[in-house]
């Protein structure tokens, strides 16, 4: 093999008491590439290692004075990342399982077949650059495990607020498990997402993959195909396997946002699978073992459903072992400055606008108000105002916030009746004693929808839930055809 053939030009030692040795072995290496040093005993062979960088030492293992086995000793203590290979005259089956066992790449007897070393130190050449680019690769998912956790761990949870202080704690605790279940409970907007990815970024399978599900969003038809995946021809349209949300997190954390939509039926298979670890595929005849930590959040009242038979109570338990509550922002009212100026931030950043901060105006007008819409609706209210602003400070005037328009007017300028009311305001008078909560959320829908001129992403904005969501309601209570009324062409999305 040419010295061109070679991808690695190694550093070799070679240590041999006989000079006849170290010349042919070192001429030969030298040919093919290599940059070859020698030494006629293990103590010069070990200051040579102090002095210069090595691949590999090729060490006889009876010399006098310091033998092979000191070396591969020395060498192990010293330069874990330099591989030995041992070379005897008196070779034999105990001394060749010793070398091994001691920690050498590789053993010869003497006389050595040249071949037979190369083809060894082409081994070695060949280990080394797997472990090179296993270490170039461990540093990428280091620098990626950093970065994530400046985005999803527990720096993303922002705020000093007691509450904020209280689930960045929970948090810290429930990440010294990998596998108890987690139940994240608040209203909408509140950030349960940001919850559990913070719990998987600070847990040790923060390697591992975080896949979210959007429970409400599936149909329950495909509910079972969707988490537990299918075989080729288990059903009509199958014409290949495919994994479900379960194996795609393994050795992860699967994220079951809405678990409370989830049917009766899903949640049995899904209480099994927790239990036993494992799950079959739609038409497949194997249990497949997973790996996985499953977080649910939910801003549904589970004990309620659960007494009203629509939630499991066994599966309940189940997710319920550790329980993190979300705050709503009007507990924590000291958190909405700074999630606003880290919003600000953010968008300045991706807009290239030079915003850097808001008014005194603005500032109050934040903190003066509810935020029913949460997290969400302020983030939202932020990226608004920034796309608005035309100074280098957000004034309350880009805000969208009732108490900042002129009375009759909506953020947009138009017209507008009782537009500095929400939507709890505007169906107020209209309910009765013998409240009805489906006729009252109906209601706040179609109200949402006419203030909106049927825009459905900025009817959901109004409501502080997603669009999923209110088509789901919408179809829940007939409303898709009050929807085609009050849309305009050009409004349609």
């Amino acid at each position: 093999m040419p010295a061109s053939d070679i991808q690695i030009a190694l550093h070799v030692l070679l240590i041999d008491d006989e000079p006849a040795i170290l010349r042919t072995l070192g001429n030969h290496l030298k040919a093919r590439g290599h940059r070859v040093y020698t030494a006629g005993g293990g103590q010069e062979g070990v200051e040579i290692l102090r002095r210069e960088v090595m691949d590999i030492v090729v060490v006889d293992v009876k010399m006098p004075g310091m033998d092979g086995f000191d070396v591969l000793k020395e060498v192990r203590r010293n330069w874990p990342g330099v591989e030995v290979i041992m070379v005897t005259a008196y070779g034999d089956i105990d001394t060749a399982v010793r070398a091994m066992r001691e920690g050498a790449f590789d053993f010869f007897a003497k006389p050595v077949k040249l071949q037979e070393l190369v083809a060894s130190l082409q081994r070695t050449e060949r280990f080394h650059a797997l472990r090179r680019e296993n270490r170039r690769y461990r540093d990428h998912l280091d620098r990626l495990g950093t970065e994530a956790k400046k985005s999803y761990g527990l720096s993303a949870i922002i705020g000093q607020s007691p509450a904020s202080q209280n689930v960045r704690k929970l948090i810290e605790q429930v990440c010294q498990t990998d596998a108890t279940t987690v139940l994240v409970c608040g209203e909408t907007g509140t950030g349960k997402e940001l919850v559990a990815r913070a719990i998987h970024t600070e847990s040790a399978r923060s390697r591992g993959p975080f896949v979210a599900v959007d429970c409400s969003a599936i149909p329950h038809s495909l509910m079972e195909s969707e988490f537990y995946g299918h075989e080729k021809g288990a059903f009509t349209d199958a014409r290949n396997s495919r994994k479900g949300h379960f194996e795609l997190a393994d050795g992860g954390s699967l994220f079951l946002d809405e678990i409370g939509d989830m049917d009766l039926a899903m949640q049995g298979r899904l209480l099994r699978t927790l239990e036993e670890r494992t799950l079959r595929r739609v038409g497949g005849a194997n249990e497949l073992p997973v790996d996985i930590r499953v977080i649910s959040a939910t801003n549904r009242d589970l004990p309620e459903a659960v007494l009203q038979g629509t939630f499991r109570k066994d599966l309940y338990y189940r997710l319920n072992a550790f329980t993190i509550w979300a705050p709503p922002l009007r507990e924590r009212p000291e958190d909405i400055l700074p999630l606003a100026h880290h919003f600000l931030h953010h968008y300045a950043q991706e807009m290239r606008k030079p915003v850097d901060g808001f008014t005194p105006e603005a500032a109050e007008g934040l903190e003066a108000h509810l935020f029913p819409g949460n997290v969400r609706e302020l983030r939202n209210m932020i990226e608004r105002a920034v796309i608005l602003c035309s100074a280098d400070r957000v004034a309350l005037g880009d805000l969208y916030l009732p108490s900042g328009m002129p009375e009759g007017l909506t953020p947009d300028g138009r017209s507008h009746a009782g537009a500095g009311q929400t939507p709890a305001d505007a169906v107020a008078p209209a309910m009765k004693e013998d409240l009805n909560l489906a006729e009252v959320e109906s209601t706040l829908i179609q109200e949402a929808l006419r203030r909106s001129d049927g825009n459905q992403v900025q009817a959901a904005n109004l409501l502080g839930i997603s669009r999923t969501a209110l088509r789901r309601r919408m179809a829940r209570y007939g409303i898709g055809r009050l929807e085609s009324r009050v849309q305009s062409p050009e409004s349609r999305v």
